[in-house]
């Protein structure tokens, strides 16, 4: 499936062993301030990438198709809670949740095919999540160290 994944700085990983018992409630509220300009950059690539009209050459004319699109698509993007993965690790995803209406396939699925490209078809992917992790990368670091310089202000 489509994901995207971004690291947190190494000092700010050994803060965290040593916040003792508030540890969970304050990496969880960071987790969450972090994904919220992940889930804003998405969104921008889809509106980007999804439901904009396509001109198309054939011979000497050009063709106009209209977007074709229903919003669903957008409209199921959202994040998960926060939690801690089989390695010990935290992790917060943004990703997309139910399914296509009158097809047999979930908005995650119609999602990675817009991103790889219908491999039987030949056609190329959009890359839309490559786009929307290097575009937010710097904010949700930001977002993160922020919200965690709040919370544990009052304990370190």
């Amino acid at each position: 499936m489509a994901k995207v994944k971004v690291e947190l700085p190494i000092d700010y990983e050994n803060q965290i062993s040593r916040l003792g018992r508030e540890t969970d409630r304050i990496v969880m509220s960071a987790l969450n301030a972090a994904a919220v300009p992940m889930k804003k950059a998405v969104l921008e690539e889809i509106d980007r990438t999804v439901g904009k009209e396509h001109v198309v050459r054939y011979g000497n004319k050009y063709y106009t198709y209209g977007a074709r699109t229903t919003g669903g698509l957008r409209a199921s993007v959202g994040i998960s809670r926060p939690r801690v993965n089989a390695k010990g690790d935290y992790d917060i995803k943004v990703g997309f949740a139910g399914d296509v209406p009158k097809a047999q396939i979930t908005y995650g699925y119609l999602a990675a095919l817009i991103h790889s490209g219908f491999r039987n078809r030949g056609t190329k992917g959009s890359r839309f999540l490559n786009r929307a992790k290097k575009t937010s990368t710097d904010a949700a670091t930001a977002a993160f160290i922020k919200k965690f310089d709040e919370e544990t202000g009052k304990i370190l």
